[in-house]
């Protein structure tokens, strides 16, 4: 039997309408994939974290409203719908996550190539999906998997592109926690294209010495530069409390500008590939994603024109239930974000006490 998640209230509706005397309007049954496959949300709903919060999403720091065509849409298939709404409409799509949390690669899939009912469907669209894990200097590399692809009498996917990037070496948490991210991008035919700036680059400027940089890279440090200074001051606040204090004050500043470039890079690359086909997607950690000094602040100033949605994926913390504590707010107090997706928690060790034991 499918669950969909939805709120109490209307679950409470459902319960009233089932004792409502005969004749009554019927309730529409729960939207299915075509496939018959479950999106993540329904494996939530009977995993072993039983937060309330779980599988919900906020749309502008509200609960989204949920809006019935053939069938009951669940808070996620609201989602997916109103995403791929803008992706239509040629819009900018960033889509976040928690690089080590393993349900926020499987739902990010389940949006990529939703396989669900007409009224949900992509209409054949084919945007481009920008990853933050792929760096400008993989695009050969990127390139000879497409080429092997086409040419092999074998079907190549995820694990072919994860070897080919050579993931193992990458830095990014284990290639098989991402692997259904990429298969649903491949297999809902998406371009896939890098979207990160060389580490080495990105290295040079967090250490404060930019040099030898090119005329696209000093548009985007010009561009980084640009951010107003209340902003850059959250981003470096942000940074220090990561850093669990283990890193001295006088290195943020270019640590902040190495992080505003990353951004402006980031950007460029997705307005770049919505320019040759339309419109994108970015994949890329909830930092980078966040509406008010991510990706996003640059895009409004590379294409003012083009439409902006942000989706963070938020994990649930045990007793707090209260969903506008966990939303991240910009400096005057509003949502940094379009959409909250609310998911399971990863479960991992305190980072700060990997810091002072000195490991990485």
């Amino acid at each position: 039997m499918r669950h969909i998640a939805v709120p109490f209230a209307a679950c409470l509706a459902v319960v009233l309408c089932a004792m409502a005397p005969a004749g009554a309007a019927a309730q529409p049954p729960p939207c299915e994939r075509k496939d018959g496959t479950a999106l993540r949300d329904t494996f939530w709903r009977h995993g072993p974290q039983r937060h309330p919060l779980i599988g919900e999403v906020l749309k502008d720091g509200k609960p989204i409203a949920l809006h019935a065509a053939q069938c009951a849409r669940s808070p996620l298939q609201q989602l997916i719908v109103e995403v791929w709404g803008a992706i239509r409409a040629g819009g900018l799509v960033l889509l976040g996550e928690v690089h080590d949390n393993a349900e926020h690669h499987k739902v990010r899939g389940d949006i990529l190539w939703p396989r669900l009912e007409p009224g949900l469907a992509t209409r054949d669209r084919r945007p481009v999906a920008v990853f933050e894990h792929i760096r400008e200097d993989q695009q050969a590399q990127l390139d000879r998997f497409y080429v092997k692809a086409q040419r092999s009498r074998r079907l190549w996917g995820a694990d072919d592109l994860l070897r080919e990037l050579d993931w193992q070496s990458s830095g990014w948490p284990p290639g098989e926690i991402f692997k259904p991210l990429f298969a649903a991008a491949l297999w809902a035919k998406l371009p896939i294209e890098p979207g990160n700036a060389p580490r080495a680059r990105i290295r040079v400027l967090a250490r404060g010495e930019p040099q030898d940089v090119s005329s696209a890279e000093t548009a985007r440090l010009n561009l980084a530069r640009s951010m107003p200074e209340r902003l850059v001051a959250a981003l470096a606040g942000e940074l220090e409390a990561s850093h669990c204090g283990m890193v001295p004050a006088s290195a943020f500043a270019a640590m902040t500008l190495a992080q505003r470039y990353t951004d402006a890079h980031l950007a460029s690359r997705l307005v770049e590939a919505a320019d040759k086909r339309g419109a994108a997607f970015l994949l890329a950690g909830n930092g980078h994603v966040r509406s008010d000094r991510g990706v996003p602040w640059y895009t409004r100033q590379l294409a003012p024109g083009r439409k902006t949605l942000t989706v963070l994926l938020l994990e649930v913390e045990e007793g707090k239930m209260d969903a506008g504590l966990y939303v991240p707010l910009d400096p005057d107090g509003a949502a940094a974000a379009d959409y909250v997706l609310f998911t399971p928690r990863q479960e991992r060790p305190d980072p700060c006490a990997k810091m002072r034991q000195g490991r990485p």
